[in-house]
């Protein structure tokens, strides 16, 4: 199965634990809803997986 361009590049992201490119997988007001928390916009996503991919 192939997978759209840019869900093929956020599973790569996720699977090198590159959080610059994760974080450009995600538009200025994306929400993400993880852990009991809530992450908004582009600047607090990229946090919160840099926090996550070094634990």
């Amino acid at each position: 199965m192939e997978l759209p361009q840019l869900i093929a590049q956020f599973v790569e992201t996720q699977n090198t634990y590159d959080s610059r490119t994760y974080t450009e997988c995600f538009t200025e007001t994306a929400i993400v809803h993880d852990e009991d928390r809530t992450h908004t916009g582009k600047k607090e996503i990229r946090a919160w997986i840099e926090d996550a991919n070094d634990r």
